[in-house]
């Protein structure tokens, strides 16, 4: 791929993005989207934040590995989280967990 089709990727991903945020702040605007995108929008922050920890998880030195101690703290985390309602206890036992495993 050659520069100016990378810069023009860039620049229109850029567009898209910020054209997207702006428009739910800009007055009268959000408020014309059908409930259907804004339903769809709220989940962005969740699925961004997917998109970024999955490999890491899943794709840990550079391979595939089915079982890790990314893994195995993701898991204890959300199970924590799940059960208890405690974020803050999930992230700590998650990553006690995670240490524990890495030491094995």
């Amino acid at each position: 791929m050659d520069i100016l089709t990378t810069i023009g990727l860039l620049l229109g991903m850029a567009l898209v993005t910020y054209g997207l945020r702006v428009s739910f702040f800009l007055p009268g605007v959000g408020e014309r989207f059908p409930p259907v995108l804004r339903q769809a929008a709220s989940y962005v922050p969740v699925a961004v934040l997917t998109a970024i920890i999955t490999p890491e998880i899943f794709m840990a030195q550079g391979h595939w590995q089915a079982l890790s101690p990314q893994l195995g703290g993701c898991i204890a985390t959300g199970l924590i989280v799940w059960r208890s309602k405690k974020l803050m206890l999930g992230i700590v036992l998650g990553m006690a967990v995670y240490y524990a495993l890495r030491l094995l």
